[in-house]
């Protein structure tokens, strides 16, 4: 009993000094009108779209963080709290479906954002300007892809710091195999 409670008291020491996760808080609106707002049909294939957006990202400010080729889906982070995923999928031939999603990161918070406006004009109409095309409307009956989570570098103090914590962490040769699924960092 002695042995114990010592140990618990350093089991809840290191949990208090563990950073707090950020909270994610999901927009209120269905996914329907979600969808409508975050996705367009471009007409261009899936590698022209893509580079557009890339292009369209690194134009509005954005400093692109991830890019994966493969899935066509790219993250992006501006002035630390706004962060931006999407992705592209390709249609019949020459049309493209592009769908984003943007969250606003603060203290312990991320919230997706759920205005048409920002999406229309922080995105759509600069990647229009981008393509010299004009973009329609997704219709309803139309499958879109699922709308990705923004992944970014980290950009706060907290996160930076949160990280050499871990990496100062000594790792044992039996800590270091990975679990399946788990992402490198």
């Amino acid at each position: 009993m002695n042995r114990i409670l010592p140990a618990l008291g350093l089991v809840a020491l290191l949990a208090a000094c563990a950073p707090p996760q950020t909270q994610f808080i999901a927009s209120q609106r269905s996914a329907v009108e979600l969808r409508a707002m975050q996705a367009r049909v471009v007409p261009a294939d899936a590698d022209a779209a893509m580079r557009a957006v890339i292009a369209t990202l690194h134009d509005l400010g954005y400093r692109i963080t991830r890019v994966e080729p493969e899935a066509l889906t790219v993250s992006a982070t501006r002035q630390t709290a706004l962060r931006m995923a999407v992705i592209v999928q390709q249609r019949e031939q020459g049309t493209s479906t592009v769908r984003a999603n943007a969250s606003i990161v603060d203290a312990f918070r991320e919230a997706q954002v759920d205005s048409p406006d920002f999406y229309r004009r922080n995105f759509f109409e600069p990647l229009e300007a981008t393509l010299g095309r004009t973009l329609a409307a997704l219709p309803p009956a139309d499958a879109s892809p699922e709308a990705p989570r923004p992944v970014a570098e980290l950009n706060t103090l907290r996160e930076r710091q949160a990280a050499a914590g871990r990496a100062a962490t000594p790792v044992t040769t039996s800590a270091a195999t990975p679990t399946a699924g788990t992402p490198a960092r």
